[in-house]
């Protein structure tokens, strides 16, 4: 696959994360993430990706379950994150305390 090809892989498989429900709880935590790293393996799709959150630091790993099948579309969660990821942020309940 030449480069561009894998920039728009890349960039559905991103927006997928994006949109997976594992994503939208942990920005409901109060986490905001960004950046991260991609991991491939044999094949041109991503099949873990990780976002940190720029507030309290911590390192989210989500898999793709559809990436033996050549899909980007099924993110979840890695069991690597799931400890973190029953936790809100920290950073942000610390500056919604100091609001009041």
């Amino acid at each position: 696959m030449d480069a561009g090809g894998w920039e728009q892989e890349y960039s559905e498989a991103r927006q997928r994360l994006f949109e997976s429900s594992d994503f939208l709880i942990l920005r409901d935590c109060g986490h905001i993430l960004r950046n991260g790293a991609v991991i491939t393996s044999v094949s041109d799709l991503p099949f873990e990706m990780s976002l940190k959150c720029i507030q309290c630091g911590v390192a989210f790993w989500f898999e793709n379950s559809t990436w033996s099948i050549g899909g980007v579309a099924q993110w979840q969660i890695s069991s690597v994150s799931l400890q973190q990821f029953r936790i809100g942020c920290r950073a942000s309940a610390s500056l919604s305390l100091g609001s009041d």
